[in-house]
């Protein structure tokens, strides 16, 4: 951190490992958002699609298509496949990723040099980035774009996610108190009892038994708008009403992501 200046960003995505990305994205594309064909990663063995959030953020439906090449180089994928719970990971978004390894370096966290990242989308547009990843992959790597992000994650122009916002992350911890002080070397900031607030959206630290992430929230301008949506694509659902000034809903389809989408009530 130079200053005041606050280089890592906050959330940039949130990775879902699914077996099949075209199934994947017609399921999600049922919940009301906007799915976006990404391509393939030619050195990790994946190829995406993505769900754009109003903020900027998304969600990365990621499916593996050469399963020896993910195992070596994108094993955390392989690890959520093999699990009922298919969040992968989750990643912090830095204007200047250079400064901020030296920074989160000098506070004390392990975290590897700044890698060259690209993709090619469909159309034949090339996607470049780099990124820095901890040396335990428990926590989330740091990426930069390197072309315009706009085109690695076009903003969402139909569907829900038009009204939908990252919110938090929750991870699970079977040790907080060492958790915390990791993640407060790797954030630069206090989180008031595992509660790390960012520019954009928050980590939540949950004392259980697994270590890995637990759950996503994500938060609507307009809840009802989302209850609308999905009512009238039949999308299965839960509501539960908070104090009546908020609602929560959870999706029961979303391929093995705990997920809930949250909102005022106006």
């Amino acid at each position: 951190m130079a200053g005041s200046q606050k280089m890592i960003l906050g959330i940039d995505h949130v990775l879902i490992a699914v077996d099949d990305l075209e199934l994947a994205s017609e399921v999600y594309q049922a919940l009301g958002f906007q799915v976006l064909p990404g391509g393939k990663h030619p050195k990790m063995g994946t190829h995406n699609a993505l769900v754009p959030l109003a903020d900027g953020t998304y969600l990365e439906l990621i499916g593996v298509w050469d399963m020896e090449l993910a195992r070596e180089a994108s094993p955390f994928v392989v690890a959520a496949l093999e699990r009922e719970n298919r969040l992968a990971r989750f990643v912090l978004e830095s204007d200047n990723l250079d400064a901020d390894v030296t920074t989160i370096r000098a506070r004390g966290f392990a975290l590897g040099d700044a890698q060259a990242g690209e993709r090619e989308r469909p159309d034949g547009q090339k996607v470049a980035w780099r990124a820095a990843f901890p040396t335990d992959a428990r926590f989330p790597f740091l990426i930069q774009d390197v072309t315009p992000r706009e085109l690695r994650v076009p903003a969402p122009t139909a569907g829900i996610g038009k009204n939908v916002r990252m919110g938090d992350v929750n991870v699970g911890v079977v040790d907080l108190a060492t958790a915390y002080e990791q993640y407060k070397k790797l954030l630069g900031a206090d989180g008031e009892d595992g509660w790390f607030e960012m520019t954009r959206g928050a980590v939540i630290l949950q004392d259980v038994d697994t270590e890995r992430l637990l759950q996503i929230v994500l938060e609507a301008d307009n809840p009802l708008e989302v209850v609308n949506a999905w009512r009238a694509g039949e999308v299965e659902f839960k509501q539960q009403f908070i104090g009546g000034i908020g609602i929560t809903l959870e999706p029961f389809n979303t391929l093995g992501v705990p997920m809930q989408l949250t909102g005022r009530l106006s």
